[in-house]
């Protein structure tokens, strides 16, 4: 299990302790690799030398100093945070490296009868350097040295035809590192502000009821719940009224949710007609609102719907994007019924969905996680 703690500022803050790598010295250094190979016959001339490195390593070398002579250093670079605390005695500090390792070298040379040999050979070398600046440490034992940009450069000079004189000049790039404890104040994690495929509004498929007129999470007005549905559940929300009042009574459902400006945002729902005697005179208002902190709003998008455009027999789908403005902090998913003339049809509301599509100019985007 993770070490960790809260503590307050003001809210409450995660902690955890965590091993980070504290860089004590970083520097470019050059290592120089001279030696005389005797080939196994005559040459003419030798071609090229292809090297590299085997078994490379860097191992920082320690001296014990007062720890007085660094007290000053350490308290201004923090080192408290670290668990330190002023040395009884000697204190570790790294001014030397050791570098080692061999140097493995193909050789390719042409022979007195115009042939490409080649000949291998493995050179150990070894050497210490001083760095620019020593270095104090927590703990020697956590202290370790990395190795990059290694390149090698051969030049060679061939005398008698077999005695090749060779030096072989090595570049790196050396850190030395110690890992130290610390404690971190965790970030808090990111809200999953622009979350793919989640319906961000409640009960979308209006199965929640208090009565057969009250959906619960919906605001709105002459509703009735039916069990005309889209997919498996138990019900729509029906909008005109029903009986001998089919057709005939403005309707409205709506939900408020939160949102984050500077997002997309798509509204889906599915929708039929129930059919009256008389015929289907209506308009079905459909809208995504956008409201500011103080309740004012500040877009819209709004589509109409007709009687024409909704098929009786089954339920269809349709769908709207709007852009949220950056200020906008809440929406309102709104659908509106207004029955024109001897209107004598209601409309059914199913399975509607409010998704954050795409990041705005602002925001970032997270795949939900299932």
């Amino acid at each position: 299990m993770a070490l960790e703690y809260f503590y307050r500022e003001p809210e409450n803050v995660l902690c955890v302790k965590v091993k980070v790598p504290v860089v004590l010295a970083d520097e470019d250094i050059s290592v120089m690799v001279d030696n005389i190979a005797h080939l196994p016959e005559l040459a003419q001339k030798v071609d090229h030398i292809d090297a590299r490195l085997l078994d490379f390593r860097v191992r920082p070398l320690f001296v014990h100093e007062d720890g007085n002579d660094w007290v000053s250093i350490i308290e201004e670079e923090g080192w408290e945070r670290f668990g330190w605390g002023h040395p009884e005695g000697r204190l570790p500090v790294v001014k030397k490296i050791m570098i080692e390792g061999t140097l493995h070298k193909q050789i390719y040379y042409v022979n007195r009868d115009n042939d490409v040999r080649h000949y291998a050979e493995d050179i150990p070398f070894s050497d210490d350097i001083t760095l620019a600046e020593p270095a104090p440490v927590v703990d020697e034992d956590d202290v370790y040295g990395e190795i990059w940009e290694k390149k090698i450069d051969m030049r060679w000079s061939l005398r008698g035809g077999s005695r090749l004189s060779q030096t072989g000049e090595m570049t790196f790039r050396v850190k030395v590192v110690e890992e130290r404890q610390i404690w971190v104040q965790a970030c808090p994690r990111l809200g999953e502000v622009c979350v793919k495929g989640k319906n961000i509004l409640k009960d979308g498929g209006l199965e929640n009821w208090g009565s057969d007129t009250d959906p619960l999470f919906w605001g709105g007005s002459n509703l009735n719940r039916n069990g005309d549905i889209v997919y498996e559940g138990s019900y729509s929300a029906e909008l005109g009224g029903t009986g001998d009042n089919q057709g005939l009574l403005n309707s409205a459902l709506f939900q408020t949710v939160d949102i984050n400006g500077g997002y997309e945002y798509r509204l889906c729902w599915y929708v039929r007609e129930n059919a009256g005697a008389e015929g289907a005179s209506f308009n079905l208002l459909v809208e995504l609102a956008f409201f500011d902190d103080d309740g004012n709003e500040i877009t819209a998008r709004r589509e109409d719907l007709l009687p024409t455009q909704i098929p009786d027999d089954s339920f269809r789908r349709f769908c709207l994007d709007a852009v949220a403005p950056e200020d906008a902090t809440s929406a309102v998913a709104r659908f509106t019924f207004a029955p024109i003339g001897d209107n004598t049809s209601s409309v059914k509301i199913d399975n509607v969905t409010l998704e954050c599509m795409r990041v705005g100019l602002y925001g970032t985007y997270y795949e939900e996680r299932r």
